[in-house]
């Protein structure tokens, strides 16, 4: 069976929704990555010890808590940052005598979403899935 290709405003959704997959798979990646590596110090049985378990399940609580806490926090303060981007792209505008262009943000249906760059994150901190690492 061959992928439908959209073209105009069903390619941007899709385009969106490849997004929003890539950025829930790296915070989950990011997630299995450090409670395994804090949880788990040895491979040599098959199963879990209860201590293991339990650490991972207390890392797990602890960072979707933070990721939430941190959402939270960035929607908050989101308002904020795209008035003051519409406010230095009007000034700039009208320094330079053209119409702005609308910024992504609330009022043109788009969030952009914050996204670390390979290059922000540590080497050794990196996802084995980083073609970059």
């Amino acid at each position: 069976m061959r992928p439908v290709v959209l073209s105009g405003p069903g390619r941007e959704q899709q385009g969106k929704q490849l997004g929003l997959l890539r950025d829930f798979l790296l915070v989950y990646n990011r997630l299995t990555e450090l409670c395994f590596e804090r949880c788990v110090p040895s491979l040599h049985y098959r199963a879990l010890a209860p201590d293991e378990e339990a650490c991972l399940d207390s890392c797990a609580g602890k960072f979707v808590r933070s990721n939430h806490r941190l959402m939270a926090a960035y929607m908050q303060l989101m308002p904020t940052l795209v008035q003051r981007r519409v406010a230095d792209l009007e000034a700039g505008a009208a320094a330079a005598g053209v119409e702005p262009a609308a910024p992504p943000g609330p009022e043109s249906g788009e969030v952009p979403s914050p996204q670390l760059e390979p290059k922000d994150v540590p080497a050794g901190q990196r996802s084995l899935s980083d073609p970059t690492g």
